[in-house]
């Protein structure tokens, strides 16, 4: 896709979000470019605000959104500079500048405590800037963002950093090119470029170690435990894979073991310690080999403790030599970027098998987002009054991934794609992530973030998978999708509604969602709520949507309400004390809402019928994986176990039927234990096929 056509395609998307919010075009930009940001892992959880004003000595001050919650104790704002052209703009340099300084300014006034005077408590800039000045010097960096849908003029070669307070500030600048190219890129976020002669002149002394791959290659290095330090007050959680990302954020600052280390015994560090593993796409070496003096799209895949504990013993260690005698065992694989999408998941998950990663985790290319992709091509939507064809809801789990199919297609084709599947009815990993978690009654775990409300969803779908993965099967895609259509409904409604001022909608809709589950248990138990009818007509009754804008009202209310323990609405959100209190408040479901619900015993026995099905698909896709499999090959796998011994008398009595040396066809449970009998001899090193 050219720039003009991403352009257009993004104008459409943003068009349609600020349809649906009843927003500002350029607040629904804003959202849209905060998700991909959490997508790419460059901010995790950009919250939308608008505010546009003058601070002291009439200086302008503006800021669009802010993220406080960064595992590395950073602060990111950001400001927008946005157009409704039809074509795409150029952003001058001064435009760019203005804007900064804006947002500069904003920060300033709001650590120094000026903002605050004389302006409105319940205002979101106000609770954003009270927050500011609490935290004060107990901040790692600024992240400040210029945000634009223009084409940075060639001219601008970046801002340099400044500091506020003694605390480091750093300018980063977003225009449509740059979007542009994360979108293209096959990691789906923008590669960090590294040059290592910052930290050490010579370069970085590596050893390669040999092997035969043409897809990737290892190195050991004995790195600085300042350079490592660094790197993450730098780059933060960017340098850290996702897996580890999400690990990470759970966790205390600093580990004690790693800390007593550090302070007590500093040369003993490369003894003690595990190291960190790394991945890279590209490596930069002197010209004998043993030095490296650049690398791109580094990512700690393992020892990401290591890497947080470094930089916060240096930062509350004020000398600069507290780290000189340390140094770090790295593991280091360079990989083939054509291979890297699959091979850095696949590093990362066996680099953290003792922190145990499960099969359903959180990589695109795992089975629980395969099952989903599979079952959202192949149900058909009931056809809508008035419309004499079906359509399919598109289960989108990496990004880019409808509009890089559709692309691919002659101009008719695409016509019928977008027929198929309307752009209305794709959905990602982290949407279907927030509408399960909405009605497992978490809305303070939505309220935190795309990435870790996803991390809470994916744990919970790995005890499912691991358990039954049969459960995730036609009626748990038609359930999941009926969520969908709640949520966007409840959604649109909340936006239009007169007592809706705007600001918290995601977190009123989550709240929504959660507060009615809840009272469907509470006031109707034997009860459940009609998805299969919600699938069926492809929308909410009336009754529904009436109550879920009741409850809505009800949530709004104790969200803001001037009795909340949490200053800030957004951070309110978030806590668990929060739901407690919307929980308790009081609501009466209506007759009319109530009269809809069905028999539990209705959902189970048809969650039942869907097991058992699912099941026969699974063996009947075992058996034709069986089947698409050569005689010859079957007998390189029975060479290759009774050699290793990794077969006993009853897998190779299955291996002679798919070989021919005994007559029939393995049944089902024969084909799992078959397929089985070939894993383990992967693990003991078959490659045959």
């Amino acid at each position: 896709m050219n720039l003009d056509d991403f352009y257009l395609d993004l104008q459409n998307t943003v068009n349609a979000r600020a349809a649906v919010d009843n927003d500002y075009t350029s607040m629904a930009f804003m959202a849209e470019v905060s998700e991909r940001f959490a997508e790419a892992g460059e901010v995790e959880d950009f919250t939308v605000m608008q505010f546009e004003g003058s601070g002291q000595r009439n200086k302008k001050l503006a800021v669009n959104a802010y993220d406080l919650d960064d595992a590395d104790e950073s602060v990111s704002l950001a400001v927008l500079l946005h157009s409704n052209s039809d074509s795409i703009d150029v952003v001058t340099a001064t435009d760019a500048k203005k804007r900064l300084s804006a947002l500069e300014n904003f920060l300033s006034e709001a650590v120094s405590g000026h903002f605050t005077a004389g302006r409105e408590e319940s205002s979101a800039a106000y609770q954003l800037a009270t927050d500011l000045h609490h935290r004060g010097r107990a901040v790692s960096r600024y992240r400040l963002y210029l945000v634009t849908n223009g084409r940075l003029s060639d001219r601008i070669k970046g801002v340099p950093s400044s500091t506020l307070n003694g605390v480091p500030i750093d300018f980063h600048l977003w225009d449509l090119q740059r979007l542009h190219q994360v979108q293209e890129s096959q990691q789906g976020r923008e590669a960090l470029e590294i040059n290592l002669t910052k930290w050490v002149p010579e370069g970085l002394p590596i050893l390669e170690i040999s092997g035969d791959s043409t897809d990737f290659a290892t190195y050991m290095a004995a790195v600085p435990g300042a350079l490592v330090a660094d790197l993450y007050a730098q780059y933060g959680s960017r340098l850290l894979e996702g897996n580890v990302r999400s690990f990470l954020s759970g966790r205390g600052k600093v580990n004690k073991g790693i800390k007593t280390t550090i302070l007590s015994e500093p040369e003993m560090f490369m003894a003690y310690n595990n190291g960190i593993t790394a991945t890279a796409t590209g490596l930069t070496r002197t010209s004998d080999g043993l030095r490296a003096t650049s690398l791109v799209d580094l990512q700690i895949v393992n020892g990401g403790q290591t890497t947080a504990s470094l930089f916060y013993v240096a930062r509350e260690n004020a000398k600069g030599s507290v780290l000189s005698d340390v140094f770090v065992p790295m593991k280091l694989v360079v990989v083939d970027p054509e291979k890297a999408v699959d091979l850095v998941p696949k590093i990362s998950r066996f680099a953290n098998s003792q922190n145990r990663v499960s099969e359903a985790d959180f990589f695109s290319n795992s089975p629980f987002h395969i099952r989903l992709e599979e079952l959202s091509r192949r149900l058909l939507v009931p056809a809508r009054p008035g419309v004499n064809y079906h359509t399919k809801w598109y289960y989108e789990r990496t990004r880019g991934q409808y509009l890089n199919e559709k692309n691919k297609l002659s101009a008719t084709d695409a016509t019928k794609f977008a027929a198929t599947y309307p752009r209305s009815q794709v959905f990602t990993k982290t949407d279907a992530a927030k509408y399960a978690v909405s009605w497992d009654q978490k809305p303070y775990v939505v309220s935190a973030g795309a990435q870790k409300n996803f991390v809470a969803f994916a744990e919970g779908i790995a005890r499912i998978w691991e358990t039954s993965n049969e459960e995730i099967n036609e009626q748990y895609f038609r359930d999941l999708v009926a969520k969908a259509i709640m949520y966007e409904e409840i959604r649109r409604s909340v936006a239009k509604a007169d007592w809706y001022d705007k600001g918290y909608l995601a977190n009123i809709v989550t709240y929504t969602m959660a507060k009615l589950a809840f009272e469907i248990g509470r006031q109707a138990p034997g009860k459940h709520l009609n998805f299969a009818a919600i699938w069926q007509q492809q929308t909410l009754t009336e009754a529904m949507t009436t109550t879920a804008l009741s409850v809505g009202k009800l949530v709004s209310g104790s969200l803001t309400s001037p009795t909340r323990r949490v200053a800030n609405v957004t951070e309110w959100a978030k806590s668990a004390t929060c739901w407690e209190t919307v929980r308790a408040a009081p609501f009466d479901l209506p007759q009319s809402f109530t009269k809809e619900l069905i028999d539990s015993s209705v959902r189970a026995e048809a969650k039942t019928t869907s097991k058992a099905t699912q099941k026969i698909d699974n063996g009947i896709d075992i058996q034709t994986q069986v089947l698409s499999t050569t005689k010859a090959e079957w007998e390189s796998l029975r060479t290759f176990a009774i050699a290793n011994r990794v077969a006993g008398p009853t897998d190779i009595g299955i291996l002679d039927l798919v070989t021919g040396r005994k007559n029939g066809f393995p049944s089902v449970r024969q084909s799992v234990r078959l397929v089985a009998t070939l894993h383990k001899a992967r693990e003991r090193g078959f490659s045959d096929f």
